[in-house]
């Protein structure tokens, strides 16, 4: 009886260990998943009407990850702590009575349909807005409408006039600064995070906001399906000779999204990638 109660703990024991390792495989599988956009149904632009706009604020963005962004016609106010050029950004929380925390910020924002229109209360302000925009339903949407954060910038440039290389940075700064001048990457942004905004500005075009440590800029892209990603265009980038759209290829590998481009011109090759994770954008 001893003997067959000692090969039942040792089956246990191994039956436990079977179990643990099952669990921790199906945690890893999911640590390498893209997260669940939160604010899906949140997310939208909202556009100020003029006439009680005393602060010039021209819109508020709140995106399906997390960030919103605030556009003034003149520049932010001197005295905000994420006023950057024309813009703020940070990120937003919602709270259980329905309004938003805007953590750069530190105010509150709530938002109340009235009629055709929109009442937004950001701290002791009421401004009257209007939706704008539609929501992006194409393959991919899902996958590439988040905030992302550049952990890795590569270049290959092989050529019979320059002198060939391969530098590798975590950020596109000091790639360029391993790289010096001698170089002109085509159509490599500069950036360190990149918000891509699944509000459309028409049936074509959506939005995207770059961040970087001294600047942040907002302009158009448009998206164009594959199996394995698809295909981004910035701002209607084109090529100045050819007039050929410049698009960059995007895919998926479990929760890293790459933005890579070749350009060939007779004797040179240059090959671009940035490798990005979800992560919301902040202000320093």
């Amino acid at each position: 009886m001893k003997k067959f109660f000692s090969y039942f703990m040792v089956f246990m024991c191994l039956l436990g260990t079977s179990v643990v390792t099952s669990c921790s495989s199906d945690d890893d599988d999911k640590k390498d998943e893209l997260p669940e956009l939160p604010y899906l149904s949140d997310a939208a632009i909202y556009q100020l009407d003029e006439e009680n706009n005393n602060e010039e604020i021209v819109y508020i963005e709140l995106t399906t990850a997390g960030n919103y962004f605030i556009q003034y016609v003149g520049g932010a106010p001197e005295n905000s702590p994420v006023a950057m050029k024309r813009f703020e950004c940070s990120t937003f929380t919602k709270n259980s009575d329905g309004t938003y925390q805007l953590n750069g910020k530190n105010v509150t924002l709530k938002i109340q349909s009235n009629g055709g229109k929109y009442n937004l209360t950001l701290g002791d302000k009421t401004y009257t807005a209007t939706k704008v925009g539609l929501k992006a339903t194409f393959a991919n949407a899902n996958n590439i409408c988040r905030s992302w954060k550049v952990k890795k910038a590569y270049v290959n440039i092989t050529s019979s006039v320059f002198k060939p290389t391969e530098v590798s940075a975590s950020n596109y700064k000091d790639l360029k600064n391993k790289l010096g001048d001698n170089y002109n990457i085509p159509y490599f942004k500069d950036i360190d995070y990149i918000c891509f905004s699944n509000t459309m500005k028409d049936s074509s075009h959506l939005y995207y906001v770059v961040k970087t440590d001294d600047n942040i800029s907002r302009g158009v892209w448009q998206w164009k399906s594959s199996p394995e990603g698809g295909l981004v265009n910035f701002d209607d980038a084109k090529d100045e000779n050819s007039g050929v759209e410049q698009n960059i290829d995007v895919t998926f590998v479990g929760s890293t999204m790459k933005l890579s481009h070749t350009t060939a011109d007779g004797s040179t090759t240059i090959t671009w990638e940035y490798e990005l994770t979800p992560a919301p954008v902040k202000v320093k």
